[in-house]
């Protein structure tokens, strides 16, 4: 691939919810303020569908659609169907798929962890005969069997097609590289969030205590402690041209950081 000067933006479709009662307006009217700021697309919960009809409504894009699974003791199947047949419905090329927490039980471990793999096996096998992406992200929890490098380099050996939505403010809750992890991943990265994270001083939000014993606050994109400029300059060297999905769960104000984040990404020259 060609190296790109711009990317596309998205942001998630929650905090889109959740600024529109900070902005006391229509969710109708917010959509209208996010688009107008310059994105182009949201990224939805496939278990939080309301609202949805206004995104085709304003032409707003759907980045993609992910959903949290439990495969440690069932593949439900038809919850994987309903998952293709949503981000079909929605346009949407890419889904991502969270396959769940272990029970932290040492002697189910084993046992749970080749469900998962087997539940991301059939379901990347659906996506596939659909003409879907499916990805998995660095998801940030101690039970998490994707929570590392090298947990997520497990379920990519067993579903050859399955690809990576590199998240860049989770490795570090395993106390892991961001660069380091981009470069393992780089020829599977389909998808991306951008997360900050704030640990040098302290922010405002609901935080997150890594397993290093660091404390993580949620800010805008560019405004904490993750290298995302040295992110991004990868990113676009290698040709990436799918969206950068701007991401602050947890966030004291889901506007400001929809605002802050694209006017920043726009100020260091990475989006139009």
């Amino acid at each position: 691939m060609s190296k790109i000067d711009k990317f596309r933006t998205a942001t998630f479709f929650h905090h889109i919810k959740l600024a529109s009662a900070e902005r006391c307006e229509s969710l109708e009217d917010t959509i209208d303020w996010v688009l107008k700021l310059g994105y182009e697309a949201a990224e939805l919960d496939a278990d939080d569908l309301d609202g949805t009809e206004l995104l085709k409504k304003k032409g707003m894009q759907v980045s993609s659609i992910y959903r949290n699974y439990r495969w440690k003791d069932e593949i439900d199947t038809e919850c994987m169907e309903d998952h293709i047949r949503i981000a079909k419905s929605l346009g949407a090329s890419r889904i991502m798929a969270i396959p769940g927490l272990h029970s932290g039980s040492a002697d189910d471990k084993k046992r749970e962890l080749e469900n998962m793999h087997e539940g991301m096996r059939k379901l990347s096998a659906l996506a596939t005969e659909n003409g879907l992406v499916l990805t998995i992200e660095d998801y940030d929890n101690a039970l998490s069997p994707i929570a590392t490098m090298e947990g997520m380099d497990s379920f990519l050996d067993v579903a050859p097609d399955l690809k990576v939505t590199l998240d860049t403010g989770n490795f570090i809750f395993s106390a892991q590289d961001v660069l380091t992890a981009e470069q393992m991943f780089l020829p599977k990265i389909m998808h991306v969030h951008l997360k900050d994270r704030l640990w040098s001083r302290p922010g405002e939000g609901e935080t997150l205590e890594c397993i290093d014993g660091r404390v993580l606050y949620p800010c805008a994109v560019c405004d904490g402690d993750i290298p995302m400029g040295e992110v991004l300059k990868t990113l676009a060297g290698a040709g990436y041209d799918g969206y950068a999905v701007t991401e602050f769960f947890g966030s004291k104000s889901y506007a400001d950081n929809i605002e802050k984040s694209i006017l920043n990404l726009r100020k260091e020259g990475w989006v139009e």
